[in-house]
């Protein structure tokens, strides 16, 4: 059995899933770009997990959103969600999530409408931060939460805010998926992996 996950970075999300499938961890940093990447050579494909960039969609960039419309970056970010929805399209897995923070991505790709079905913060999971988050797909949505009261480590709250900064490691830091989610959704989607085998 295999998971995809898509621009996966971290490798973080798909961590716990490496215990029941073989992962392939999808990502331009690792060399591998998605626009041209051969996903139909991937057999009995699962689960599909993707988190595109969110940079041109989140709210927390909204005074960018027209000149990023302008000069095409909005564009090419509509490309790649919808790379992703081609990828679910061809392989049919039996579940899917595409996460991305609040924003406009569904008013960018139209085809997500429908599709939302779990959002979050990282206090819901028992990491001490907010960063509300939002998935489409298919999967099941009934994760355990483990809420914690998160902890405000400057003015404007969590240590997100705290890091400020445009580079790419602030970037990064700012992605990874929270780990305490990252495990409570590897456990709801464990009856998928159940119905095929009956060994989870």
């Amino acid at each position: 059995m295999t998971v995809l996950s898509l621009f996966d970075y971290s490798g973080t999300w798909s961590r716990p899933f490496r215990q029941v499938a073989h992962v392939v961890q999808v990502d331009i940093k690792h060399g591998i770009n998605i626009m041209s990447w051969d996903y139909r050579q991937h057999k009995n494909v699962v689960g599909i997990l993707a988190a595109p960039p969110c940079t041109d969609f989140a709210v927390s960039g909204a005074q960018y959103w027209p000149e990023k419309d302008k000069d095409g970056r909005t564009a090419q970010s509509i490309a790649l969600v919808r790379k992703v929805l081609e990828i679910v399209e061809y392989h049919q897995p039996r579940f899917w999530a595409l996460e991305n923070p609040a924003g406009r991505i569904e008013k960018c790709v139209p085809e997500l409408r429908g599709k939302r079905m779990l959002s979050f913060h990282p206090c819901d999971f028992g990491d001490p931060y907010t960063k509300r988050t939002i998935l489409w797909g298919y999967f099941n949505p009934f994760l355990v939460r483990r809420p914690v009261t998160p902890e405000r480590v400057c003015s404007q709250g969590s240590w997100l805010q705290k890091l400020g900064g445009k580079s790419e490691k602030t970037k990064e830091l700012r992605s990874v998926t929270p780990t305490g989610f990252a495990q409570a959704f590897f456990e709801a989607q464990k009856i998928y992996f159940r119905q095929k085998n009956n060994i989870i």
